[in-house]
């Protein structure tokens, strides 16, 4: 078994990479995306090196634009000393490291709003921090080429900012509702005096900023450098010039033909692949030891994808797509040949998947060289908080210590029900893996973060998973503290996710889900308050049910605020089922779960106001209506429950 120490992308590496580099040659990617995270964090710091940073990133902008491949990194003493020591996870923009999006995109988006505009007047090139301030100093320097007076900023939502006698562009991520960048639109500007420049994975995406009588200049999806690079000629090239084979794959290669109904899935979507995932073709390779069927998959082709490229060449497990290839902004891997989904309750296949995160961590240690302590992690904080009602500091160090209990290494982060499958023969299998630090949770980088979302995605429990564990690591000291603790931190972060990325079309998989993370929340929360030793009449209450929602309609949270759900009555089962059935058609999705009926709204998060309103109107249709509850999604208790 092989291990490869893997950097953590924190502040502090890239800025003393940066050092290191001072007056070589770099890459120009990299120095761009590198002064960009910099430029990031010394805004939301409010440091005064903030404002040479920004005219950096322009000027290192500008020479990526004008095509040169290598620039000198700066002189050290330039780079900002209070930098080199932050060890913090850089935030990442979604479009750049996670979406797709490459920075000759953002080029091309600003000669799309060049060509449509007739005026010489200045411009305020403005980022949405955090994925906009990486986008933007690309904007501001090609709308500079055009001898336009630009300025460059950025700005979090809720921020001000004083543009002067300009025009206002605001440069963001692909919007999923928009209305953030509505808000500022309107709070920043005069009406009329301000353009939005977004790549968008569809057009609708931008109607509620057309609604609001924005201007709007898109990339569309189908111009992007990751959809494009997937055309049959064009990846043929792309892989001859830019791939590395490993394996058997050697080179000469050639794309021979592409699945049918597996093509580029920027423009057809697959089955079950969700539409904001990175473009993604499965064709056929022919190599001198035959034909192979293959699936070539987007990375961030900058430092947004060391970690990815990483996985790819040192992760050595039966479960993941043998990689067959990489290249700057792709990796090659095996075509699986599926047969099934993993099934609601996958407990036959749950040791596997448990081994797969242990050895993961075994072969993706991260390679920790620290100027200064790491920050605990907000996630811990919060967690630490709602245990001890306000007062953190007593309980926080003894959490931070189990949560590293496992040491540092690079987690999966896409281990839920969605990315483990059955192959042909019956074997389990795992896709996904090819990680980014991205989510909120990614400052947890130990496979307790995998554990968790293993306990939800194989509907097992909290203390199946720790024995699983404890048997193979063999250590005096039982992991379910520290799982608990991974437990919350993860839900925290899963449960703010659901919202935002909820799919109608997967409603059934999704309610199953955040009722699944509930459960293992609340189980968490109990298991801690006893390893902690709160006295019994300190304790914050751990709700199991609520009598309505005490967040969106579908999202699980931290089980210690809200109204506990009485008791339900005994009822006839089937009777109440049915009418639930019927009334549900059109509104909800019934979802059979145990002993309750799982409510998964058939609207996106846009029409749950509606949907909230329309669930009085059942309550008061039940026998009783306390049957009605609410456990990270709305349910119809179908038996007595405490």
């Amino acid at each position: 078994m092989t291990t490869v120490p893997v950097r953590p992308l924190t502040v502090g590496a890239l800025a003393r990479d940066l050092v290191a580099s001072a007056g070589q040659a770099v890459s120009a990617l990299r120095c761009y995306e590198t002064l960009a995270a910099l430029w990031v964090r010394s805004e939301d710091r409010r440091l005064p090196t903030a404002e040479w940073l920004r005219a950096s990133t322009l000027r290192a902008a500008g020479r990526l634009i004008r095509g040169e491949m290598q620039v000198a990194a700066p002189d050290a003493d330039l780079v900002p000393r209070e930098l080199t020591s932050d060890e913090s996870i850089v935030r990442l923009p979604a479009s750049l490291a996670v979406q797709g999006v490459e920075w000759p995109d953002i080029v091309q988006l600003s000669e799309r709003w060049l060509s449509a505009r007739s005026d010489g007047w200045p411009v305020a090139v403005v980022g949405v921090r955090t994925g906009g301030a990486y986008l933007a100093p690309l904007v501001a320097a090609r709308l500079a080429r055009e001898g336009l007076d630009v300025h460059l900023a950025s700005v979090r939502p809720g921020e001000r900012i004083t543009p002067g006698r300009r025009r206002i562009l605001l440069v963001d991520d692909p919007p999923l509702t928009g209305r953030t960048l509505v808000s500022l639109a309107q709070r920043l500007a005069e009406p009329g005096n301000t353009d939005v420049l977004v790549p968008a994975f569809r057009d609708d995406d931008v109607q509620p900023l057309r609604d609001a009588g924005i201007s709007v200049t898109v990339l569309p999806r189908s111009r992007w450098a990751s959809t494009r690079r997937l055309a049959s000629g064009a990846l043929d090239t792309y892989l001859s010039k830019e791939a590395t084979w490993i394996g058997r794959a050697e080179a000469p290669v050639s794309v021979v033909g592409f699945r049918p109904g597996r093509e580029n899935s920027a423009l057809a979507a697959w089955p079950g692949l969700r539409r904001r995932s990175p473009a993604r073709a499965a064709f056929t390779l022919s190599t001198r030891h035959g034909r192979q069927p293959v699936v070539a998959s987007w990375i961030p082709p900058g430092i947004f994808g060391d970690t990815a490229r990483a996985t790819a060449t040192a992760l050595s497990s039966a479960l993941t797509p043998a990689t067959v290839g990489v290249a700057p902004a792709m990796v090659i891997s095996e075509d699986l040949s599926m047969s099934a989904q993993l099934t609601p309750r996958g407990d036959c296949w749950l040791d596997d998947a448990v081994g797969y995160a242990l050895d993961r961590s075994v072969q993706l240690p991260v390679a920790m060289s620290l100027r200064a302590p790491a920050p605990i992690p907000a996630a811990l904080k919060t967690v630490a908080t709602a245990l001890t009602n306000g007062n953190p500091g007593m309980v926080l160090p003894r959490l931070h210590r189990w949560v590293m209990s496992m040491g540092s290494s690079v987690p999966d982060g896409r281990c839920e029900a969605e990315k483990w499958l059955i192959d042909a023969e019956g074997g389990l299998r795992k896709t996904g893996h090819l990680t980014h630090a991205y989510r909120r949770d990614n400052e947890l980088l130990t496979p307790l973060v995998d554990l968790a979302a293993i306990i939800v995605a194989f509907g097992t429990d909290l203390k199946t998973v720790a024995a699983a564990v404890d048997q193979r690591l063999s250590d005096d000291e039982s992991c379910l503290p520290a799982l608990a603790t991974a437990m919350l931190c993860y839900g925290v972060a899963r449960g703010e996710q659901l919202p935002r990325t909820y799919n109608p079309e997967r409603a059934a998989a999704t309610a199953r889900e955040a009722h699944r993370l509930q459960r293992a929340m609340i189980d968490a929360a109990l298991v801690l308050q006893e390893a902690l030793h709160i006295p019994v009449s300190s304790r914050t209450p751990v709700l199991r049910r609520w009598r309505r929602q005490p967040a969106a309609l579908l999202q699980p949270m931290l089980p210690f605020r809200g109204r506990p759900a009485p008791k339900a009555p005994r009822i006839d089962t089937r009777n109440v089922e049915e009418a639930v059935t019927r009334w549900a058609e059109g509104r909800f999705e019934p979802v059979q779960a145990g002993s309750a009926l799982l409510l998964a709204p058939l609207g996106p998060a846009s029409t749950w106001q509606h949907a909230t309103a329309e669930l009085g109107d059942l309550a008061a249709r039940l026998p009783h209506p306390h049957l009605l509850a609410w456990c990270g999604v709305p349910l119809v208790q179908l038996e007595e429950t405490c």
